[in-house]
């Protein structure tokens, strides 16, 4: 996951949406995430690929769980050597996962890690987002780690946010990666 960035306009910006998000009622986001997860399941993308990437929810993100294990399965797992973030396939949430980076459940250290060119080309990427813009800006929690992580995907990275998230435009920076779907309890946006 990502860290804070030093930007003071994706500061606030990071602030205020964060806080819509949070703000929701945790009913209502137990319904969200499995309109999100319906409607991702319908993703024509998603029904082809074999391999998808998910997150374990932190900080009242949308949940995707019930998705994990109806494809192979990968999750980010942290190199604190590298400072960024592998792909790591698991098939259990009990027995494959520990804590991580920001207290994060995050793939045993003992577990492999995919191979970059098989990440590359083989794995539909499913990320949060603290906000997107309909034209496939993402706003994440700042120091990129997210679009290291993408750099170079063959299939453009699906951003899963509620709504409330969706901002008129965001400031984009060379590096920021844009998504190519968007989507949310109320529609799938492609951008």
């Amino acid at each position: 996951m990502e860290q804070h960035s030093s930007d003071p306009d994706k500061s606030c910006l990071r602030a205020v949406y964060t806080a819509r998000r949070k703000a929701l009622d945790p009913v209502w986001r137990q319904e969200s995430d499995r309109k999100i997860c319906a409607a991702i399941r319908e993703l024509p993308g998603f029904r082809e690929t074999e391999c998808a990437a998910f997150f374990i929810p932190w900080g009242a993100e949308p949940d995707l769980r019930e998705l994990f294990f109806g494809k192979r399965t990968f999750l980010p797992r942290f190199s604190a050597e590298r400072g960024e973030y592998d792909l790591v396939e698991i098939t259990s949430l009990e027995s494959d996962l520990r804590p991580g980076k920001y207290g994060i459940p995050e793939p045993l250290p003992d577990l492999p890690a995919a191979a970059p060119e098989f990440v590359r080309q083989e794995i539909l990427f499913f990320v949060p987002a603290v906000a997107c813009s309909p034209a496939g800006v993402r706003l994440g929690r700042g120091g990129g780690f997210y679009d290291r992580l993408l750099y170079g995907a063959a299939q453009k990275p699906i951003a899963v946010i509620y709504s409330c998230q969706i901002a008129p435009s965001l400031p984009c920076a060379s590096h920021d990666l844009p998504m190519g779907i968007i989507v949310t309890e109320n529609n799938v946006l492609y951008c």
